[in-house]
């Protein structure tokens, strides 16, 4: 009879660590849940703290240094990584009006520190 208790006992632990293994991955798992979504939920809360109107609109890019937006010209500080079509906030400085303005990018979220250059009449 004690020739099989020590096979089944290792079976046994062979188990347990398993089970020990799986739970573990599943608290990890559901500890990094919430940290995945934050940046969706901060994104959405930040949208619906902007006031309608104050949200613009990146018309045309050239090589991430120069961007059109609503009719204004802003070039780039350092490098922004803005495409045409997303939606921004201005954090700094007005639309069309101050020389310095840092954007926020409502799509891609980021800041984006950029200069007026001037009203853009079109060619």
């Amino acid at each position: 009879m004690r020739r099989h208790a020590l096979p089944l006992m290792a079976s046994q632990l062979l188990a347990a660590t398993k089970l020990v293994l799986m739970a573990t991955l599943a608290v990890v798992l559901l500890a990094a849940l919430p940290m995945l979504s934050a940046t969706e939920v901060q994104a959405a809360w930040l949208e619906k703290l902007v006031p309608a109107g104050e949200t613009y609109t990146v018309t045309a890019t050239d090589r991430d240094v120069a961007f059109l937006i609503d009719g204004y010209i802003y070039d780039a500080r350092k490098f922004c990584y803005l495409n045409t079509g997303d939606r921004v906030v201005f954090f700094e400085g007005r639309h069309g009006i101050d020389y310095y303005a840092t954007l926020y990018d409502l799509d891609a979220r980021e800041r984006c520190e950029v200069l007026l250059r001037g009203r853009y009449y079109g060619e």
